[in-house]
């Protein structure tokens, strides 16, 4: 893969990501209704669309491990999705942009299959040691709902 086309959508996005998302950036503040929109793993959650779902992503820097959750609007229900897998394009702190594969997650105790699950995890020597990075979620449907270039910051700005 060439490494200079993903260079400029994450430069872009990261221009985004500084800039600010206005209102519509629901992530780890209270609506007053008794919810947040923290990570229930204790990483980032996203926002896609306008408040329709999250991706509550957990980095994992020693197992060079990505986790992913896809959850509902206020990060409360996991939701399961018939994927089989997704693409993120990460380019970590100070690193060359690469695409990294997260594969769905069966889980026995929830009854979650491949192809009827929440969770995905991608896994890659690079990431190793990875804490902070900046990434693209270039196409990603759930339920019926298409969301594209999303820019993601891990950890997000305090």
């Amino acid at each position: 893969m060439n490494t200079r086309l993903l260079a400029a959508p994450l430069a872009a996005a990261s221009v985004l990501l500084l800039a600010g998302c206005g209102e519509h950036d629901h992530a780890g503040h209270d609506h007053g209704g008794g919810h947040s929109h923290d990570s229930l793993q204790g990483g980032v959650a996203v926002e896609l669309g306008d408040h329709q779902f999250h991706l509550d992503l957990l980095a994992v820097p020693e197992a060079g491990q990505l986790k992913a959750f896809i959850m509902d609007a206020h990060v409360e229900n996991f939701v399961r999705v018939p994927l089989k897998s997704f693409d993120l394009m990460i380019e970590p702190a100070g690193g060359t942009p690469k695409t990294l594969t997260l594969e769905a997650q069966a889980n026995a105790a929830s009854g979650e299959t491949v192809g009827d699950t929440s969770a995905f995890l991608g896994q890659a020597d690079w990431l190793k040691g990875v804490t902070n990075f900046t990434a693209i979620l270039p196409q990603l449907e759930i339920r019926g709902q298409t969301f594209r270039g999303v820019a993601i910051r891990y950890p997000k700005a305090q």
